[in-house]
């Protein structure tokens, strides 16, 4: 008969250890030279930066009160592969679908570059709260549920080019893009770790880390998805 407790451990550690790859793999971008300095006004671009800023601001620092997303600062790679999703319709959402499938390479590749330049800007999340920080900082291992923490980092700041901030973005957005992975309307990211966790979570656990990584309560979202 199989020891169930010492199948889980050597499962738990197991997932720990992939888990340690990202943070890995992130120390080490680091290090290397960092994204070339791109203009938008460059030769041969046809990259219109007003097309982006008329939902993400001019500073993409995004609309909270419609779930559109702040950019800035946000890895050139993931940027890249997310306006390359948009544009085949791997990652769903009309208004980016239309736009994307606009762009030339050179165009995702101009915009990608624009916004990770601009410096990253990062919430308080202050809670010490264990109700509203437990999946976050440390995960539910009872069902191989990691804490969001060992990929994006202490406190959601991101981690390397593959990990984005979820620290500062809002919590209308972080639910949606939580339900998206659940629902499996865009791509499940590295190890296809997202889509796997996001289909274990409840809505209450959507909501709830949604609500941390904004640095907002409940009563600031209106409970809105």
């Amino acid at each position: 008969m199989i020891n169930k407790t010492k199948y889980f451990e050597r499962g738990k550690a197991s997932l720990k250890a992939l888990l340690f790859l990202p943070l890995a793999f992130g120390a080490h971008a680091e290090r290397l030279p960092s994204q070339p300095q791109i203009s938008t006004e460059g030769e041969g671009s046809g990259f219109n930066l007003t097309a982006c800023t008329r939902c993400h601001g001019v500073g993409g620092d995004g609309n909270t009160a419609e779930g559109i997303p702040r950019l800035r600062g946000l890895p050139f790679t993931y940027l890249k592969e997310q306006l390359q999703a948009f544009a085949s319709g791997e990652r769903q959402n009309p208004i980016m679908n239309s736009i994307a499938r606009t762009l030339s390479a050179d165009d995702i590749t101009h915009a990608a570059s624009f916004y990770t330049q601009l410096p990253p800007l990062f919430q308080p999340l202050g809670t010490k709260d264990e109700s509203t920080n437990e999946l976050a900082v440390h995960g539910r291992w009872s069902e191989n549920i990691p804490p969001c923490d060992d990929c994006h980092g202490p406190e959601g700041k991101g981690v390397g080019e593959n990990f984005p901030a979820l620290n500062g973005q809002s919590a209308r957005y972080l639910e949606n893009q939580l339900q998206a992975f659940k629902k499996g309307s865009r791509p499940s990211g590295p190890l296809n770790l997202m889509g796997n966790i996001a289909k274990k979570l409840s809505d209450a656990d959507i909501q709830t880390l949604s609500r941390y990584y904004s640095g907002s309560s409940p009563r600031d979202t209106g409970g809105q998805p």
